[in-house]
């Protein structure tokens, strides 16, 4: 099997040397790839040393994917240029794939050694763990580093992942869509070192990278779930005013909210699904099954506009009765609120069956390939 080594670099000159000599003594097929936006002589190095290299690609998850399209490998390896990682465990790395064990492997840094100075204490104990045990429990994954930036995986599950992300979270993204398709991802263990040089990471911001990429691959509890506990509590809330209590008005109120802000986050969820799964990101289930339908989007508008315009005569009433009392203080209170809910409620619901539909042009043009 041929290995194709992508190296993402932005001026590493002190340290490409001996990450790509220590390539070349790896004693099996190969290409190293360099991938570059370095304002040193980290291209020229790589170069005189026989390296495949592209320049001017800005971005981690733009420079693997341009690398990717450069590889001729049945096996590729993504490894970081700055020293962290030990090239002479590469083997180690691909023996799963090699043995036909894994798509994806992962160099699993918490399992195998953390050299001194090596990891900042907030991303060894705080930002790791957490973002690695999330994405275990939203993708149901078995993980200990889902961040490593050493890696490998067969070119034909390249193929099915299909990467899109430019930036940092490319290699969360890499392993939610592997999961997602029903990927064999292994770890091994690995020595991480001090990077050579000074540190391209920005903490806060790249973390917060990954966080939003793993809640918005999962829109069932980030919209999902939410919105359900809230559309209940909105209608239970209302009830109680209505029936047993007219006279809590102001409860009735934040019953209201709860109602209307739970439909619309229902929508928000119902489209992330469909759209991730547009984007590799999600499978066919029975919600996006029901809505990815045009039937069911003629129900919802139908269903949207019937509440609209019982919520308009409703509010009618209300208002002839207010002009029939002179316009002075308004008796009915509840039935206005109870017409803003229809009123409202029938406009999101008939608004969101219209945007749902776009939706579904990507999906005939997909079938009619």
């Amino acid at each position: 099997m041929k290995v194709s080594i992508v190296l993402p670099t932005k001026d590493e000159q002190n340290s490409i040397e001996k990450v790509v000599r220590d390539c070349l003594s790896l004693g099996f097929e190969k290409e190293i790839i360099v991938v570059d936006d370095s304002a040193d002589r980290t291209p020229e190095i790589a170069e005189k040393l026989g390296c495949k290299v592209i320049r001017g690609v800005k971005g981690y998850g733009r420079a693997f994917l341009e690398g990717f399209r450069h590889s001729s490998g049945d096996i590729i390896v993504m490894l970081d240029a700055d020293g962290s990682y030990d090239a002479l465990e590469i083997p180690r790395l691909i023996e799963p794939i090699v043995k036909g064990e894994a798509d994806l492997v992962i160099g699993s840094r918490f399992k195998g050694k953390i050299m001194p100075k090596a990891m900042p204490w907030h991303h060894r104990y705080v930002g790791n763990p957490v973002l690695t045990k999330l994405t275990n429990l939203l993708f149901k994954t078995k993980l200990s580093d889902v961040h490593s930036g050493m890696r490998a995986l067969r070119k034909d599950a390249l193929a099915k992942i299909d990467p899109v992300c430019p930036g940092m979270e490319f290699a969360t993204e890499l392993v939610l869509k592997a999961a997602i398709k029903g990927l064999r991802i292994v770890e091994v263990p690995i020595t991480y070192h001090p990077r050579i040089g000074f540190s391209k990471l920005r903490s806060f911001r790249d973390g917060w990278r990954h966080l939003r990429l793993v809640l918005a691959a999962s829109p069932i509890y980030l919209f999902l779930l939410p919105s359900i506990i809230l559309i209940l509590l909105g209608i239970a809330t209302a009830l109680f005013v209505i029936v047993l209590q007219p006279i809590r008005t102001h409860t009735l109120i934040f019953g209201s909210t709860l109602l209307l802000l739970g439909i619309q986050t229902f929508f928000f969820g119902v489209s992330g699904k469909i759209y991730l799964r547009q984007i590799g990101f999600g499978v066919r289930d029975w919600l996006t099954e029901a809505f990815g339908k045009y039937s069911t989007m003629e129900k919802l508008l139908f269903f949207g506009l019937a509440l609209l315009i019982l919520g308009t005569y409703s509010g009618y009433r209300v208002f002839a009765s207010w002009v029939e009392r002179g316009f002075g203080s308004l008796a009915e209170f509840n039935q206005a609120l109870v017409s803003l809910i229809l009123i409202v409620s029938g406009f999101q619901i008939a608004i969101s069956s219209i945007f749902l539909s776009m939706f579904l042009l990507k999906e005939e043009k997909d079938n009619n390939k």
